[in-house]
């Protein structure tokens, strides 16, 4: 019997080592539990402090967006008011090309008049003829070169530098008449 209640005390302590293994098992689970718990919370307040930021970044990319759409609005507006400024200088510039003109002729005719009331004779009439048919021979831009080329949309000679000048613009208008014309509307003339 006494080896029975060996075995026995044999087996308790050999039960109670397995329950003292579980034992520290479980508290070592229950501690494992313990830290998920606390992991699961610290994690759900980090969730919630990222969803708030999200919800200011999109707050603050709609607002970036308006600010945008807004900006883009006001310049094609500005491109708009410039656009329409720069016709309305053109217009003015070939108002002011059409009143010069009109007053070289004017002036013509003064000089003209005065040399008919002054009696001038024959000769100082050619000269003053020939003049004017040099003058009429001149670019009517620079007014200092010969004539060399002629825009065939409108017909208009000038001097090859000036015409090179209008032609490097975008907006390429006849600086007599306005009329558009490209690059290969632009001939040699021989005269």
């Amino acid at each position: 019997m006494e080896k029975e209640i060996q075995q026995a005390n044999t087996s308790l302590d050999f039960y109670n080592m397995k329950a003292a293994r579980i034992e520290d098992q479980l508290r070592f689970c229950s501690d494992q539990v313990q830290k998920l718990g606390e992991e699961r919370f610290q994690k759900s307040v980090s969730l919630e402090n990222t969803q708030k930021r999200l919800s200011d970044m999109r707050r603050s990319s709609h607002q970036a967006k308006e600010s945008l759409e807004d900006s883009q609005f006001k310049i094609e507006r500005s491109r708009a008011a410039l656009l329409e400024l720069q016709i309305e200088i053109e217009r003015e510039r070939f108002k002011k090309k059409r009143i010069e003109e009109e007053l070289e002729v004017a002036r013509r005719k003064v000089v003209l008049l005065q040399a008919k009331t002054e009696g001038n004779s024959m000769i100082e009439r050619l000269q003053e003829e020939l003049r004017e048919y040099r003058e009429i021979l001149k670019c009517s831009i620079c007014l200092d070169r010969p004539k060399e080329v002629v825009i065939t949309k409108c017909y208009h000679l000038f001097c090859n530098p000036c015409v090179h000048k209008v032609t490097e613009n975008r907006h390429r208008k006849c600086p007599v008449c306005a009329a558009s014309f490209g690059a290969n509307d632009v001939k040699p003339v021989y005269i």
